[in-house]
Order: C-alpha cells, then structure tokens, then sequence
C-alpha cells in the first residue's frame, strides 16, 4: 500500500513471474475492511511504502512488514537478475495473479482473486467486430497518443487504464504527482501542461470543469475525456460534449473489462454492448429498468472474465440497473442508473433508482456528496453533504435551499413522479459526524446510512408534521370565504403542485394525472394553512392524504376544508343534498347513484330485435392488450380463425412495442400485423379520441369487444374512476350504432358484489343494489358498469356479458411468464423463502378458487363464444353475468403440505401458524433494513395483520352458469403443487426460472384485476 505511482504494476507483474500474487488495497479502507480482505486471502507479508503508516492494521492483525524502496530506485539503470517466465497463456489461464477488492458499498469489501486468464479480455477487446458502423471503444481511445488518467492504481479502473491504453493500444500515460489528491484545479492544469490529447478520471472532477468556461475551452484540444467509476450528471455531461467526446467507463472487479463499442458523441451516457462478442443480456426487471447478465457462451473464454473468475457459474449478474435508450431505433443502447442493491423501494411498491439524482445534486458547486434514501417510506429524501458550513437555523437553511433549487429541480427530472425530492427532505450532514466516501465521489451507503438513522427518522417525523413553513413562498393565505374563495385557493395550490393550467372545479385530480406524492403536498400545505389559521395540531386528523382521495375534485375538497374549518355547517351536505336519494344513504352510495344516472340518462332506444353477432369472419376490439391479462387475451384471439382482425385499444402510443417485449417474456406469440392493429385511444373521450374516419371504419367492421381496461388503484375515490365509468357508456353508444351489433364483454371484478352479506350465494345475473359492492371505489364503479349495461341491454338493445373475474394467478401451461411479486399471494411465498417458514394456515384467506392467467385468458374466450350462441337469444333483455372462479376449488390448510414441499431442501423450511408467521414478518421488519425485493411481504405488514383473524363467512359465488359455458373451467383443477412450483420458477425460489423471473414489479396480472391486493369481503 501506498501513493498511486507505477510501483503496483511492477509488483503486479514481478509477482507474477516469481509465482506470487498481489493484494492491493485501498488506503481509504477503515482497519476493520482492511482485515476482512487481509484475512478473507489469508495474507501475511504486507508491503508498504515509506511514507504510508499501517500500524493500526498490525495492530489488529500481526504480519510480517517490509518497507519497498521508492520508485526512483526501480528506475535506476542497473543490473538486476533475470526471473524468465516460460509457461503458455493455456498452462497459466487459471494461475492467480492479483487480488483486488470490491468497494464495499453496501457492507465490507470482499477479496476477487484475478487469475491471468481474465487479463485475455483487454487484448480481444481490440479484436470484437465492428456493428453497423459503431467500433469498438479501444479503436477510440487509440486517437489518443498521450493521455491524463487520475484513476487510483490499487482499483480496478486505473490498472485497466494502465494495460488497455499503455500495454496493449500503445498511449502514453500521464500520471500526477501521487502526494496530490485529483481534483479539477489540477487536472485542468495537466490539460494545459502535460501536452495530453485526452484525459480519464473521476466524475467529480468533470463535473467542477464543466462549470469553469476557460477550462472547458481546454477540453477542446482533447480527443475525449473518459468518466470512470460512476454516472456524469447530464448537465455536465452535454457541456463537455460540445468541446469533446465524453465516454462513460463502468465497471467490476470481477469482470475486468466488458466487451463494448463507442455509442455516438450525442448518446455520450450510454453503453452499447457488443451483441455477439460479450454474452450480455439485458433483463428487464421493473420500471423500465434493465439488469445486466453475462451469460457463459461457448467460443467466447477469452472475452468473458467472469467466468475466469468463477469457473463454477453459468451466468452472472452485475447487480447494476440501466434504461433503454427512449428512440425505438437505438434499442441496444443503455444508461446506467444504479445498483441494483441502491435500488430505493417506497411503502407502495414503487422503484427509484437514485444515481443519476445523486449526481446531479452534488454537480452544485456547493454540494461534496448526496445519498438518497428512503426504503420503506412514501416518499424519498436526501442527505447532502457540503463542502462549506451548514445552515444554522432555517432561515439559512431556506436560503441554502432557494440558492439550490434549480440543480434541485433537475434531479428531480431524473427521478419518477412518485420519486421527486422536496425541501422538507432535504438533511444537511454534520461535519462533527464526517461522511465516509468510496472514491470517485460516491458515499459508503450502509456505514452512512446508520450514522444518520436518527437524523433520517427526524427529518420524515417533521415532514409529515409540516411544522417549519409552507413549500410554496408565492401561494397567498388561505381565506375561509365561502365555497368560491376556497376553491380559487385550491386552484391555485394545485396548479403550484403541478405546474398544471388550472382544473375545473369538477374535474377529478387523478384524472387530470396527480399522483400519489403531490398528494402528499397538497395534504401538508392544508395541515400548515390550518396551523396559521390557529386549528393546531388537530390539522394532521383534518387533512390527512387520504381526505384528498376521498375528495377528488375542487368542490368536493373546498366543501371538506369549510366543514372542517368553519363553524358554518352546511357545506358537507351539499352532495348528499343534490343526489335526490334519502338522506340516510352515505355519500359514496350517492355518488354511485348520481354517476349511474349521470350515464344511464339519455341511452339511445332500440325498437327493433338485434340480432346476434356472427359467429365467424369476426372481427374483435380488445382494451387493455398491454396488461398481463390482456397480452393472454390477445394470444388466445389470435389462435381463433374464425377472428379476421383484432383492433387493440390502448391509451399508450408504444402498445404494439410493449406487447412484443412482453410476448417473449411469457412465451407468447409474435404478433400477426396482418391481423393485429394497435389504436391509441382513450375510452372516455368521445369517439375513443380517434379520427372520424377511424371511428366509422370500427362502427362498420367490429363484431365483438372485449373490455379489459380498469384502473387498478385501491386507494381512489368512487368519482376517481369516473373516466372508466364513461368510457362504458362510450362502448354502450359504439355497439348500439356499429353495423354488425357488436357484443360487449365486460371484464367485472368479484369485488363488483364484495359486500353481499345474504347467507345466500350471490347470484349470476345483474344486481342494481349498489350496497353490495366492496367498500371501495374500485369494485363500487365495477358494480355500476355492470348495471350500465344492463340497463342498456333493457332500453338500447346492447348485448353484453359481464364476468365477475376472481383471484388471477400466474401462469402455469408453461414456464415463461410471472404472478406480480408484489401482490399478497406470491408476496407470502417469496417472503417465506427468505424467512425460511411458510404459513400453513390463513383463516381469512383459506378458500383457494384461483385461476391461472393462461388458463383464464380460455375460459373468457369460451364465455364469449357461448354467449352469442343462439341459445342465449332469449337472454338478451339483460347483461349475462358469469362467476369466473375455480369450481375446483381447495384450501389453503388443505394444500399447505404440497407448499411446504415446493421449496427447495436446503431451506430448511419451517412450518407456521398464519399469526405465528405475521409475528416473524414483524420481528423482521422492525429490527432488520428490510430489502423489499427479498421479503415484498414487509410492506403488506398491516395487511396480513388484520388477515390474522378469522373473518365471517365470506360471500359466496357459484360459477354454475360459467361452467355451462366453459368446458375450460370445468376442467381447470385445483390449485396444485406443480402450479406452485412453476410459481416458484419463477419468482426464482428453485432454479430453472424464466426470463421474468428477475422482475420485482410488473404489471398487476390482468389490466383491470389485481391477483394480490383485491379485497375479499
């Protein structure tokens, strides 16, 4: 150990040729990592330069030191003897050769032992075939002839630099004077001094470059400047690029370097693999995420390192997140976002990868370091270290924020909408509670993160109370001046939250597109306006999120705000008064019975008998094509050659994109464009939104629709999903006027009927009392489409079906595909394996009537078959209702010694009691970082724990009609442990998974059903 001089290369190789091997490692180690790696190779001699000072290591561990002379001595010209090596690059493919480390990032580092057989991947980089006009990146970085590298020569970067461009491509390098830490002032200075054409370093060092004109100016004489170890903030990035060639360099110690070529200069943040000579694959996982796998090829030893490091495996995941490149015409080309193990995981499911908001905020001059965190909350925050004083009070605080707010503005474009950072979590790091850095600018995650635990915990315990001041400095004080006055505020609120025009004051907010975290704003800004208008801490009980979902439009929510903060009473009623219904119905009951009447008003009449649709030379209408449900749906139609066309309506443009990706996943078939057509559409526009002429054709052509698109969200108000409500109506309007009577089928929901509460079972025929719908918007509005269309079946003569769909499970006809990991039934399974016992009871949940998705895409089919059969003529006054349940249905004890034998022996799985099983899913939780991607059960905790006890009798639906209609059904099976085990497969619990089995959160199985999260009451 010590400066970073061209010493390690001549121990590398001199150790080499004398049978020994290095290990080098990073003088920013602590003791403890130190002796992890010294101990983790069973070292005992360490070499140390003069000026290093290593005893706290001797102290833990004794070894044998020896003081190395300084380099000017190795390079005296003397005589020295001669070591000749004689052995073969085959005889010595498997010696080892060095040893390095990993950075520890998420814990301590760990020991990879290099063998010289990996050191082949530098010289066949120079070999790999042009692709379409992209070369290799070495063809590239040959431009150069001399060439600045500040990377550190105990890490993997820098002795990659050392043997790629000085041994192999013939650049000299230019290495600083190792006592001086790089940093921009002094490699501006080797750009300006040094006679460089090209320069390699740390990001941190370009993006304080890029913000000094003169010293991007010296860039210009460069041929490129090479970002190694982590992402270049876009905005330092494309200010680089227009003087010189930015290239990004990414990478692991296991892997040596991974065969690539050059991306164009404007795609400067991508990597383009090369497709024949790497063994990459690029899996999605979620969220238009990408994981990078290389797979064990046969023909490419010398190309794949890894599998010189680890000759046992056949495949080998880098654990790094990318993004595909948005032009469908550069699909092979890549962005790093992050690790996967940095993956952030909200309380509700949902992903950030944080990296590239990392690297935005700290290319603010002010900023050292920034690490995002947030698992397991709503939303997330970061903690930012400065390189000058931290605020001492809020006013200086608000002031630093202000001075930020546009890098902070551009973070959040890299980041979602459910991911987008706040002032009120924002912590700045205490100096007298220093942050730990790897190199290259980034921060030791783990180590960090439990330094500010407390601190974190604060900062969301303040957020969610608001107590310092409101986020939006130009929004006036809310006044209690009437209905009017209030929702002119609340405009004006939102339209700051959302950069939105303003609403209408009926239009529904979740429509208009506000999501979960502006929610959240909109909440904290009515707890903080409450406060100044002296309500106190009674504001948190007023205005919590759920009060926006509850009121989700102006109106609503400024009649909500007067009845809560005025004395005067009337307001609240106002809904209940105007729904003409008795006055002790609820409100949700009345807004089902005003938004019935609202499009059951007006339905065209139809004095004349409608015929049937034809059986053959159909042509069908499919919603929702891109859901997992759907993409089956349309597989299965497909198969029918009695179907001509089959038109599929989406609301996204990329639908026909979207279905081909996920048909590979699940082993579906490729789509046929000779019968296949993608529409982009929107259901509760008029006419769909499509052209007049498009909309004509469909009227003339379409025999059958299958209406497959919902919104699947628990959380939303009845009036939330009156858009889907409209677009019913919509559908109901195209059959009545389509040439060929075009028959609907409606994909319904049990929870249509989640409250019937008679000891008889629920009947398979329309039902018009809306009490009997589950407690919830989602199965309240599913409830009242059905009612739509047969209310429409009576007056317009519109034929239809509904099917009240139950539980979806995953696939099991073959073993591509996935059950959603993230839905309560496969969250139980994966959680299980991870905590090594499986519950063999579930009280609430016993009755297992579930459908796999491959085999009810079948059944629906056959339901629309049987339902335009003459024999169903007579039905036609009314919507026909189908149960579609498992008939074959078992339990959950039952089945429980099949599941426990599903898992693999070397678990070592432990049988429970459901409660038993909660109180470990708990223990878990609270003192353990919960990784959510192993036990997704962790953020259901509440969920389960309320399905500990035993619930009355459940309703019960028959599916006798459905079976009538379906020998699919009628022949589907129970649920069965080689279901389970594809299952498993699957979600990778036992090996031989598909190539979904990396997702952690795609799609809910079925675009208008969730197979997890539905109620069952």
């Amino acid at each position: 150990m010590g400066p970073s001089d061209i010493r390690y290369f001549l121990f590398m190789f001199g150790a080499i040729k004398v049978g020994y091997k290095m290990l080098f490692v990073s003088p920013r180690n602590n003791v403890e990592a130190h002796v992890n790696v010294l101990a983790g190779v069973d070292c005992h001699v360490f070499l140390r330069a003069r000026q290093t000072n290593i005893d706290p290591i001797l102290k833990e561990r004794p070894m044998l030191s020896w003081v190395i002379p300084e380099l000017e001595e190795f390079l005296l010209d003397y005589p020295v003897a001669i070591y000749p090596y004689k052995k073969s690059f085959e005889e010595a493919w498997s010696d080892p050769c060095l040893v390095l480390h990993t950075t520890g990032s998420t814990g301590l580092p760990k020991p990879i032992t290099w063998k010289v057989g990996i050191l082949s991947t530098y010289e066949a980089w120079r070999t790999i075939p042009h692709v379409d006009g992209y070369v290799p990146t070495t063809e590239v970085y040959q431009q150069s002839r001399r060439a600045y590298t500040s990377m550190p020569l105990f890490h993997t970067s820098g002795l990659n630099a050392g043997i790629t461009w000085a041994m192999l491509l013939g650049v000299t390098l230019v290495y600083g004077a190792p006592q001086v830490v790089p940093n921009a002032i002094y490699a501006d200075e080797m750009h300006q001094y040094a006679n460089v054409d090209a320069s390699m370093g740390a990001p941190a060092i370009y993006e304080e470059l890029s913000r000094d004109p003169e010293a991007l100016e010296r860039v210009n004489r460069l041929h490129y400047v090479v970002a190694s170890g982590a992402p270049l903030s876009h905005k330092a990035g494309d200010l680089i690029s227009k003087h010189t060639r930015v290239i990004c360099n990414l990478g692991a110690t296991e892997t040596a370097c991974l065969q690539r070529l050059a991306p164009s200069i404007d795609d400067w943040p991508y990597f383009h693999w090369h497709p024949t000579h790497s063994g990459i694959e690029m899996r999605e996982t979620s969220g238009g995420l990408y994981e990078l796998f290389l797979v064990r090829t046969p023909g490419l030893e010398l190309y794949q390192g890894v599998f010189n490091t680890f000759p046992e495996i056949e495949e080998w995941s880098m654990r790094d997140l990318y993004s595909r490149h948005p032009d469908p015409s550069k699909p092979f080309l890549y962005m790093y976002q992050c690790r996967k193990d940095d993956v952030i995981v909200l309380s509700n499911g949902e992903k950030i990868a944080p990296a590239l908001i990392e690297a935005t905020l700290m290319s603010h001059p002010l900023v050292k370091g920034a690490m995002v965190v947030g698992l397991g909350r709503f939303q997330p925050a970061v903690l930012i270290d400065l390189h000058s004083d931290v605020p001492r009070n809020l006013t200086e605080k608000h002031q630093l924020l202000e001075s930020m707010k546009s890098t902070i503005e551009e973070a959040n474009a890299h980041a979602p909408a459910h991911g987008k950072l706040d002032q009120h979590h924002i912590l700045f790091a205490d100096p007298s509670k220093p942050i730990k850095y790897l190199g290259q600018g980034k921060i030791q995650r783990k180590s960090t993160f439990s330094l500010y635990e407390d601190e974190i915990e604060e900062l969301y315990k303040a957020a969610d109370e608001a107590v310092e001041q409101s986020e939006f400095l130009d929004l006036p004080a809310l006044q209690l001046d009437g209905p009017a006055g209030v929702a002119s505020w609340l405009q004006e609120l939102i339209k700051q939250v959302t950069n939105m025009e303003p609403l209408e004051r009926d239009a529904d907010f979740f429509a208009a597109g506000i999501d979960s975290l502006q929610v959240v704003k909109i909440a904290r800004e009515l707890r903080f306006q409450a406060r100044e208008l002296g309500i106190g801490d009674k504001s948190a009980a007023m205005f919590p999120p759920a009060s926006i979902y509850t009121h989700p439009t102006i109106d609503q929510l400024a009649d909500h705000i007067l009845a809560q903060l005025s004395p005067a009473p009337s307001y609240s009623n106002r809904l209940v008064e105007n729904s003409h219904i008795h006055a002790e119905e609820s409100p949700q009951l009345a807004q089902m019975h005003q938004l019935f009447g609202k499009y059951s008003d007006g339905l065209p009449r139809s004095s004349q008998h409608v015929p049937l649709p034809p059986s053959n030379n159909m042509v069908v209408i499919l919603t929702g094509s891109t859901g997992s449900l759907g993409s089956y749906l349309l597989d299965e139609l497909q198969k029918d050659k009695n179907i001509t066309r089959i038109i599929c309506l989406n609301r996204s443009a990329d639908a026909a994109q979207k279905h081909a990706k996920l048909g590979l996943q699940r082993g579906l078939n490729t789509i046929e464009p000779s019968r296949v057509e993608f529409l982009q559409a929107d259901l509760s526009k008029y006419q769909f939104g499509l052209q007049d002429a498009t909309y004509r054709e469909l009227l003339q052509t379409v025999t059958h629709v299958i209406h497959n698109q919902w919104a699947v969200n628990f959380n939303w108000n009845i009036a939330s999903f009156e858009p889907f409500i409209r677009g019913v109506r919509h559908l109901i309007d195209f059959s009545h006027a389509s040439e060929r009577h075009s028959f609907i089928t409606f994909i319904s929901s049990v929870s249509a009927v989640g409250s019937w509460d008679s000891e008889n079972p629920v009947p398979e025929e329309p039902i018009h009392d809306f009490r009997v719908a589950a407690k919830m918007g989602y199965g309240q509005s599913k409830l009242i489409s059905e009612c739509l269309l047969d209310k429409a079946a009576e007056i317009s003569g519109v034929r239809s079906a509904c099917c009240r769909v139950g539980i979806v499970a995953g696939p099991v006809e073959q073993p591509l595909g996935l059950w959603n990991p993230n839905e309560y039934i496969p969250s139980i399974f994966i959680s299980s394996a991870h905590m090594k016992a499986v519950p063999v009871t579930f009280p609430s949940r016993d009755r297992l009537d579930w459908i796999p998705v491959d085999k009810l895409s079948k059944v629906l089919l056959e339901i629309l078959r049987h339902s335009t059969e003459p024999s169903q003529e007579a039905l036609s006054a009314n919507a026909q209702v189908y149960h579609v349940i498992n008939p074959s249905w078992t339990s959950w004890s039952e089945i429980a010694p099949e599941l426990l034998a599903c898992y693999p022996d070397n678990l070592d799985m432990k049988p429970l009691s459901f409660e038993n099983w909660v109180d470990n899913l708990q223990h878990i939780v609270q003192t353990t970082k919960v990784d959510a991607t192993d036990i997704p059960a962790a953020k259901l905790l509440d969920f389960f724990k309320n399905a500990v006890y035993e619930s009355p009798e459940a309703r019960m639906l028959l599916p006798a009609r459905t079976q009538e209609a379906s020998p699919q059904l009628r022949s589907v099976g129970c649920v069965n442990a080689l279901w389970v085990s594809n299952w498993m497969r699957q979600w990778g619990i036992i090996s031989g998974g598909s190539s979904e089995r990396s997702f952690r959160s795609e799609e809910s199985v079925g675009s208008g059903e969730s197979s997890g999260f539905l109620p069952l009451n």
